[in-house]
Order: C-alpha cells, then sequence, then structure tokens
C-alpha cells in the first residue's frame, strides 16, 4: 500500500518549492498543536479552508508556492504564516535546514506526543496522507549530495526574496507585531532548549561550546516565554553539570510548575509530583545526598500509588534499584501495567542496565550478562551503543580478563568518537582511565601519563575529570612505590587519592607503612578494611542506616589514631557491591602475604579460606587465581605439599597468564617458579628446571628495570644468584652478586635489605 502511495502520480515525486513551504507548512503547524497554541483568530480562515489547500498543495495544483504566504494573504491562518516566515529566515543556515529537514526529526514529530483536538488527529499520525509526505520529502532531500541541497535552498530563498520583496511580511498584520515576532520563535525556543538538554552530556569535550554563553541563552529563553517548561528543565541540568545544587533545584521547581499550569497538564497531579520527586532524587544522587535521595524515592512512591495510572512506578523502581545494591525485589512490581505504557528509549536503557549491574553484584555467570544484553532490543541501538560496550568491558575487568577489558575500551573510545553517546564525556573519561591504568599495568608509565594530558585536552571540565585524574595519581603512587625514592611523596599521593577513593587510599597506605617497615600498621589498615567491607556485605539489606555500618573508630591514643581511616555512608549502589568485594579482596591477599613475610602461616590459612568464600560467590576469577598461587605457596613454606600440589600450581599459572596484565604475569612468573624449585627435592628435577627458571628470571629482570621496581631488581638478582650457583656457574653467579651489591647502595636498601620479605623460599 505504502509502494503505491509513493508510486502514485497525484502527489509530486521530487523535491520542490511548492513542497519545501507545504513541509514547512506542516512541521510547524502540527509542532504549534503539540504546544497547544491558538493558530486560528478570528479571521476570514476556518480550519477546513486550510486543509483544502494544503491538499490541493500536496497535489501539486498550486502554481505559485509562496501565494499563502504572501502579505494579505488569506489561504491561511496569519500566525501560520509568521510562523512559516520565521521558519524560512532560519533556513539560510544551511545546517540548520539540514536538521530541520532530517528524517530522525520528522519520525519524532510523528510518532511522539498526542494532538488534543479530534479533528487534526488525521494529521498528524505517520499513516495520514500528510504524514506520509512529510517522511517522503525528508527522505528525497536528503538522498542528495550536500552540494545539492545547498544549490536547492540557494534556489529556494532567491525565489522566496524575489516574490516577498518590498513586502512588509509581519508589521502588517493587523496583530500585534510582538506578538506574532515572539510566535515565530517558540518553536526554535523549544527545539534549541531540548537540544541543548540533549547534548548536556557531551558539553565536556566540546572546546567550542561556552557554558557561560549557554547559560545566558537559556535565561533569555526564560524570560520570553515564561510559560514554557523546556528551558527550565534545561537549566536544571545545566546547573547540575556545573555541581550548582541550588540554582538545579530552583531550576527544576520551575520546571514542573510550568508544567503543571499548563493547559496540556494532567487533571491528576499525582502523576507529576511523582516524576518530579523521582529527578529531584536523580539530582540529588549525582550530588552523593543519598539520605535525602532515600526520601525522595519514598514520596514518589506515595505519589505514583494515589495516581490512577502508575506510570510512574516504573521510574520509581529504577530509582530504588539505583539506590540499593541488595536483590530484594520491588515490592510494587505487580502495580506496573507495561501495557499501552509509552516508555522512552533512555528509561528501557536505564532499567537496562541497572539490572546488568544488579546481576553482577549477585554473583552471575558471564554468559547470563551476554545473555541479557544481547537479548535486549535496544542494546544495538546506535546512540547507546558505546555505553553498553562499557558496560561489558567493566564486566570482563571485574571478572579478571583486562586483555578482554583494554581491546574493548579501544573499541569504546574510536565508536564514541565516530557518534557521541548522550553521556559522552561519562564514557570517555572512563574509558581513558582504564586505558591509563592498562598502560601502568604493562609498565608503559610514560605513555600512561602522556594519555593522561590528552584526555585532560579533550574532557576538560565538569566532574568526569576525576575518573582519569584519579588514574593518574595512581600511576604515579604506583610508581614512587616501585622505586621508594621519596616516601613522604607517597604520603601526600596517598593523601590527594583520598579525595576520590578512601579505599583505594587505606590500601595504598597500607602498602606504604609496609615499605616502611611497619608491619604492625600495615596489618591494622587491611584488618579495617576487611572488617568493615564484611559488615557491609552483612547488612546489605540495611545498608541505608549508617548507624549499624559505622567502622569503629581507633583510640585517640592509639599509634594508629594519626591514620584517617575510610568512613562512608551507609549505601551501597547498585554495581558497588562487587566494586566493594573486589576492595576486600585485595585487603585479604595483601594481608596474606604479610602474613607469609613474617612466618604467620596459620593466618594466612584462615584469611585464604575467607577470601575463597568470596571470589566464588562473585567469579572473581582472576583473585581466585592469585589466592591458589598463595595457598601453594602457604603448603610449600610449611612442607605440607603434595605431588599434586605442583600440577594445581602450574594450572593456577595458566590461568593467570590469561587473566592478568602483564606487571602479573611477571610476578607471578617469577613467584611461581621459585615456588616450584625449592619443592623440588631431587638434584635431577632441579637441574632440569634450571634452564627455564633462569630464562624466566632474566626476562623479569628486563621488565622491571623497565619500570623502576627496585625493591624486584633486587629480589630477582639475589634468585639469580642463587640459581647460578646452583647449576655450578660459578663465575656468573659472582658478576650478579657484585651488581647486587653495587646497585643495594645506589638504592639506598642498605646491608639490611632482606630478599625474603615476600615469602621464604630459596
Amino acid at each position: 500500500m505504502c509502494d503505491a502511495f509513493f508510486g502514485a502520480s497525484v502527489f509530486a515525486d521530487s523535491v520542490t518549492h511548492t513542497n519545501l513551504v507545504l513541509f514547512i507548512l506542516l512541521k510547524e503547524y502540527i509542532c504549534s498543536l503539540r504546544l497547544d497554541e491558538v493558530v486560528f483568530y478570528d479571521d476570514d480562515v476556518t480550519r477546513v479552508d486550510m486543509y483544502m489547500y494544503l491538499y490541493n498543495m500536496l497535489k501539486n495544483t498550486c502554481a505559485q508556492p509562496f501565494e499563502c504566504i504572501k502579505q494579505g494573504s488569506k489561504l491561511l491562518p496569519l500566525r501560520l504564516q509568521a510562523l512559516a516566515h520565521g521558519r524560512i529566515d532560519r533556513l539560510r543556515d544551511i545546517f540548520e535546514a539540514v536538521n530541520f529537514t532530517h528524517p530522525s526529526s520528522v519520525n519524532e514529530l510523528l510518532f511522539s506526543g498526542t494532538i488534543s483536538l479530534e479533528d487534526d488527529k488525521f494529521l498528524a499520525t505517520k499513516e495520514s496522507v500528510f504524514g506520509l509526505f512529510l517522511r517522503r520529502f525528508s527522505l528525497g532531500f536528503h538522498q542528495r549530495s550536500f552540494e545539492g541541497m545547498s544549490q536547492f535552498l540557494g534556489s529556494f530563498l532567491k525565489a522566496y526574496d524575489k516574490y516577498t520583496e518590498g513586502q512588509v511580511r509581519v508589521s502588517s498584520l493587523p496583530l500585534d507585531p510582538l506578538h506574532f515576532t515572539t510566535s515565530s520563535t517558540r518553536n526554535h525556543t523549544l527545539e534549541t532548549s531540548l537540544r541543548i538538554a540533549d547534548s548536556m552530556g557531551q558539553l565536556g569535550g566540546r572546546p567550542t561550546t561556552d557554558v557561560k554563553q549557554l547559560d545566558e541563552t537559556l535565561s533569555q529563553f526564560k524570560r520570553l516565554f515564561p510559560n514554557l517548561p523546556a528551558p527550565y528543565y534545561a537549566s536544571h541540568l545545566l546547573a547540575t553539570r556545573k555541581r550548582n545544587l541550588t540554582e538545579g533545584e530552583r531550576n527544576l521547581l520551575d520546571y514542573f510548575e510550568t508544567r503543571m499550569s499548563s493547559e496540556k497538564s494532567e487533571k491528576n497531579l499525582s502523576n507529576i509530583c511523582a516524576y518530579m520527586a523521582v529527578a529531584a532524587a536523580n539530582m540529588h544522587l549525582s550530588f552523593g545526598h543519598w539520605f535525602r535521595g532515600r526520601c525522595l524515592e519514598k514520596e514518589a512512591l506515595k505519589k505514583a500509588l494515589e495516581s490512577e495510572s502508575k506510570s510512574p512506578l516504573s521510574h520509581v523502581r529504577i530509582t530504588h534499584n539505583l539506590l540499593n545494591a541488595n536483590t530484594e525485589p520491588f515490592r510494587y512490581d505487580g502495580h506496573i501495567s507495561y501495557r499501552n505504557l509509552n516508555r522512552s528509549t533512555h528509561v528501557v536503557v536505564t532499567e537496562l542496565r541497572t539490572k546488568f549491574w544488579s546481576m553482577i553484584d549477585s554473583g552471575a555467570h558471564p554468559a547470563d550478562l551476554l545473555t541479557l544484553y544481547f537479548n535486549s532490543p535496544v542494546a544495538m541501538a546506535p546512540i547507546y551503543f558505546t555505553v553498553y560496550l562499557l558496560d561489558l568491558a567493566t564486566m570482563w575487568l571485574v571478572y579478571g580478563y583486562p586483555v578482554l577489558h583494554t581491546t574493548l575500551l579501544q573499541c569504546v573510545i574510536n565508536a564514541d568518537c565516530l557518534q557521541p553517546c548522550p553521556v559522552s564525556d561519562a564514557v570517555l573519561s572512563t574509558a581513558f582511565a582504564g586505558m591509563i591504568m592498562a598502560f601502568n599495568a604493562a609498565g608503559a608509565v610514560k605513555q600512561a601519563l602522556q594519555l593522561t594530558r590528552s584526555a585532560e585536552a579533550v574532557l576538560y571540565r565538569f566532574a568526569e575529570k576525576s575518573a582519569f585524574l584519579r588514574a593518574s595519581l595512581q600511576v604515579e603512587l604506583d610508581q614512587a612505590l616501585r622505586s621508594r625514592i621519596d616516601m613522604s611523596h607517597c604520603d601526600r599521593l596517598v593523601n590527594a587519592l583520598r579525595l576520590f577513593c578512601p579505599w583505594e587510599a587505606t590500601l595504598y597506605q597500607a602498602e606504604v607503612e609496609r615499605c616502611r617497615g611497619n608491619t604492625s600498621a600495615s596489618h591494622d589498615l587491611l584488618q579495617h578494611v576487611i572488617d568493615d567491607v564484611t559488615c557491609r556485605l552483612r547488612d546489605t539489606t540495611a545498608c541505608t542506616d549508617s548507624r549499624h555500618l559505622a567502622p569503629k573508630r581507633p583510640d585517640p591514643t592509639d599509634f594508629l589514631s594519626h591514620f584517617e581511616m575510610p568512613t562512608l555512608n551507609g549505601h551501597i549502589p547498585v554495581g558497588g557491591l562487587v566494586r566493594l568485594v573486589q576492595i576486600g579482596v585485595r585487603a585479604q591477599l595483601a594481608l596474606v602475604e604479610l602474613f607469609l613475610s613474617i612466618g604467620m602461616f596459620t593466618q594466612a590459612e584462615a584469611i585464604l579460606d575467607n577470601a575463597r568464600c568470596w571470589t566464588n560467590q562473585y567469579k572473581l576469577y582472576a583473585a581466585e587465581t592469585s589466592r591458589v598461587l598463595l595457598h601453594q605457596a602457604v603448603a610449600i613454606a610449611q612442607s605440607t605439599f603434595v605431588e599434586a600440589t605442583l600440577t594445581d600450581m602450574d594450572d593456577a599459572l595458566s590461568q593467570l597468564l590469561h587473566q592478568s596484565d602483564v606487571y602479573a604475569q611477571q610476578r607471578g612468573l617469577v613467584f611461581a617458579s621459585r615456588l616450584r624449585l625449592h619443592a623440588m627435592s631431587g638434584d635431577s628435577q632441579r637441574k632440569v628446571f634450571l634452564q627455564s627458571h633462569l630464562e624466566r628470571l632474566w626476562v623479569a629482570l628486563e621488565f622491571f628495570r623497565s619500570v623502576d621496581d627496585r625493591r624486584r631488581i633486587l629480589d630477582v638478582l639475589v634468585l639469580l644468584a642463587t640459581a647460578l650457583n646452583s647449576s655450578g656457574h660459578v663465575a656468573e653467579r659472582n658478576e650478579v652478586a657484585q651488581a647486587f651489591i653495587e646497585l643495594r647502595e645506589k638504592y639506598r636498601f642498605g646491608a639490611g635489605f632482606n630478599s625474603e620479605e615476600h615469602i621464604s623460599v630459596l
């Protein structure tokens, strides 16, 4: 049927001046209907007469396309004529013309919203004659090349200027000229406000966009059209991005006041009140005001239950899931009717992502998560493709596959540069931070810091910068701990990192104290993190009450009183539970290494058993591999290993090489090689293994030299000297021993250097 329509001879089959005028008139009229604007005044033109004239234009029977909008014309309403003149003037900008005629804008116009008057409903539907014409003209116009579009618009505007030369387009109209001037720009104001709101997540990477100018533009819009809600909402989003809570809250209230006072407002105001509470909760969540967000969520739930349609309940459920990491279902799911529920793509995307991270928090298998994404009808939507890809990349990092994570991050950056998503700043910031950490883990510290400077040039404002600034701090801190040149500089970096994440800062503080030889302080810091994580996981369902989760504060007379323990609020957002578990497992493994260095094997075994529960429940495969290797180290150190232990260790090492970054791989290879050599009691076994052992040590030595990890350089030199001595290479052993002595003096470790700091195996 549609093919027959497009092939019918009664309709124009080419892009002509008459068709463009008709296209402008139809779009302006439909936009006016959706804004509930009055088009027909006390003039001689009726709605039926206007429809008949537009239909004649559609049949291409009008000789002069501009006759209907000339001075003194009685063919169309005066207001519609003013709107058409204003739109034609704006089409002099070729990019404005391309956006105005784009098929996506036509589809959005025809597929969204409702028309209040029954007589006008047939006009603005996709199946109507005029709706089909709008879609057909848009497709035909955009099938032309850019040069073809420019030539056609040039000829159209030339004909328009020639026809209207000497005519007064607006001032001669019988009504107030200012009224018609502002009427012709009302639609433009709405479009501009919505465009600013849609691009709010991309402003950080647009150096040509002046935020102050945006403020002035929106303020002017609000002065010209105080009853138009869109400028208030755009101002609210902009104030939130600028971290101005007072201004954002005021604009949000003004937005909903104009919504409720408009003629198009619903009779039942409970829906609007519920949506307002949801929007306010989202704003406070962006500022970290969890308690206020909980109060607004309860208010939104109350108003949603009072309304007849219950349509806001789906938004309340999303807010509830964003606030809580527990897997407890939303109690009012049965009240949500998905039939005839017009939900935006943004809402569907948020629901999908919330469910995705809730499944990760509950320890779902990766196959189930991939099935959830790839079976979703909106997962492959081009506009949100990079968001989904970033979620998948983060998922692989959580489960311990950094190679997949890094590969997908490169795809995220490339895809977002080709088509920026609505939250492009946050996506690029997270991706850049991941790439910075990947370069650091591969030993490319210089490249990591260069990428940080490049990222700052791309995203130079707003809060999204914090992600890669935190990553750059961790790169500097890792390098400072490797070289151990200035431990006071490490303290300064830890204090700076504490502003971004007190958990990471506490783990680094424990490592700093360990490097200083303060084993007791390092132990207490790590134990504090483990206890606090355990408490929060145990009370997940009651995590909204911070009094139940407050960690034990150190006594002022205690030697740890000068350390600032991590004190977070009692809320664990969706996706935060698995990250909390990762912090806890890292603290446990660090504590095991500490126990091994001082020979406390029983305590190390107990910690490893506790860590296994977390790694198995949350599918932390890389952490489980490290746990297995440490378990083998405990068994070998206690001389309780059996022959099967070596096989298990080889399996764990194979998994480590597939799941870890380059730095962890080198550590694991040296670690496993040292354990295996110690476990071999027979001389024949040791001689066979020595050659491969030496090769691994030389490779590891080159890598640790490239990253200036001084502690591990000396440690590998001790292992090399021991291996060379066992194989009878006395001269080479003496050279390595002399290099060790020289480097020890150069690095200022002193004669008290103990190569058995991590584990005594040789």
